[in-house]
């Protein structure tokens, strides 16, 4: 049994359904999703045709060297089949229109982002779970660490759990507050054990902003404070030939919060009120020495991209690595480095904001395909044969109508 999926032109869509492939039309056109007037591939007078011919006989012919590849090994080899200078950004326009480039382009993981900033102890904190789950035996059934840490002052705090249930983190929590002040934020990740009545009535309670971290990575600074607390617990065990932490656990706390942290320049417990200033200072330096930047923006307002898909991370880099579904760039804030916010093609906001490297631009002529995975249901309306389709790897919002009658095998 063949794969089942649709291909959709942007006023043109292909089925494959077992032996048959079919086409139909006007998926976009009737959703209202976009305006291609800013984002499709240049006219023919910019893009010629002939060089368009040449990219597709080189880049799809899997024999030839510039196939399957990206900008520079095409690049090359369009020139040496035209036999003459064809310029490095019409191959990369090329490429931005082409699903086989676009979707498994590989994704960066590692570049800057902009700096956790905290004006002053208790307006954020950050936390999570780690999982302790391989040590549950060695230490009495607990499974799980909750960490705290305070992202100025980086004063630690971290209770042992035995299920990551909202009752559990509730009680933890509520223990942290008894020994330390409540903070105004707190970071989580979006998990359950967070996201739940009992915590948002905890966050309620104590009046705290309690928000999540829109990207695979994890809160950065706490991140870092369990690697830390990982290195000292692991150190204890080969010390001590055990792998039980519990009775030991708060005495590294106490050991990692009387340690002299290098941002800060002080020990996490000696931050108090009265050093809050000399303590922002250390940690972002004196603004008249604060670094100008002026911030180079990539992607303009209403261009047409792709997410990767590595804000969790592929073992397989060959593997798709960008969505299919296409978003806007509706806002573009001016930071070091610069993010993105974006929007649906239903017009509405994807929470979080994105940085130009996990976006890619992508084009969207009028020859633009589509994946659509199945067909739904049929009507008649006015003695018109319509069918319901879902489009593959995009959301169940987006399913749509289309015109039995413009399906024909391909």
């Amino acid at each position: 049994m063949l794969q089942m999926y649709l291909l959709m032109l942007l006023t043109k869509c292909i089925y494959s359904c077992y032996s048959q492939n079919v086409y139909a039309k006007d998926f976009l056109t009737a959703n209202k999703k976009i305006n291609t007037s800013q984002t499709s591939i240049p006219s023919h007078s910019v893009f010629n045709m002939s060089e368009t011919r040449f990219m597709e006989k080189v880049y799809y012919d899997p024999a030839h060297p510039g196939s399957l590849s990206g900008v520079e090994r095409l690049h090359k080899g369009v020139q040496e089949e035209m036999g003459k200078t064809v310029p490095r950004e019409n191959v990369k326009t090329f490429l931005q229109g082409q699903d086989a480039y676009t979707l498994h382009k590989p994704a960066r993981i590692h570049f800057p982002r902009n700096r956790v900033f905290a004006p002053r102890p208790l307006n954020q904190f950050q936390a999570d779970l780690c999982d302790m789950q391989a040590l549950s035996e060695h230490n009495d059934g607990y499974n799980y660490l909750l960490t705290v840490i305070d992202i100025f002052s980086k004063k630690a705090y971290v209770r042992a759990l035995k299920r990551k249930s909202a009752a559990e983190v509730v009680k933890a929590f509520e223990s942290i507050f008894e020994s330390s002040q409540t903070p105004e934020k707190i970071q989580t990740d979006a998990g359950k054990e967070f996201f739940n009545k009992s915590f948002e009535a905890l966050m309620r309670k104590h009046n705290i902003v309690h928000f999540s971290t829109a990207s695979h990575l994890k809160a950065s600074v706490i991140e870092r404070f369990n690697r830390t607390l990982k290195g000292r617990m692991w150190r204890y065990f080969t010390a001590n030939n055990t792998l039980r932490y519990t009775d030991v656990l708060q005495d590294l706390v106490k050991s990692y919060n009387h340690s002299y942290h290098s941002s800060i320049k002080m020990k996490p417990a000696e931050v108090t009120s009265e050093n809050t200033f000399k303590v922002f200072q250390n940690l972002y330096g004196k603004s008249e020495n604060r670094r100008k930047v002026e911030t180079k923006m990539n992607f303009k307002k209403g261009d047409l991209v792709r997410i990767s898909k590595l804000r969790g991370v592929f073992d397989k880099k060959y593997e798709q690595s960008f969505t299919n579904e296409v978003f806007t760039v509706s806002e573009r804030i001016p930071r070091d480095p610069p993010v993105y916010k974006l929007k649906d093609y239903d017009g509405e906001p994807i929470q979080g904001s994105f940085y130009e490297p996990e976006l890619q631009k992508v084009t969207m002529g009028e020859d633009r395909l589509f994946h659509v995975e199945k067909i739904l249901k049929h009507r008649v309306v006015r003695g018109e044969k319509q069918v319901f389709v879902s489009w593959k790897n995009w959301p169940e919002k987006f399913n749509s109508w289309i015109k039995a009658a413009d399906l024909k095998n391909v």
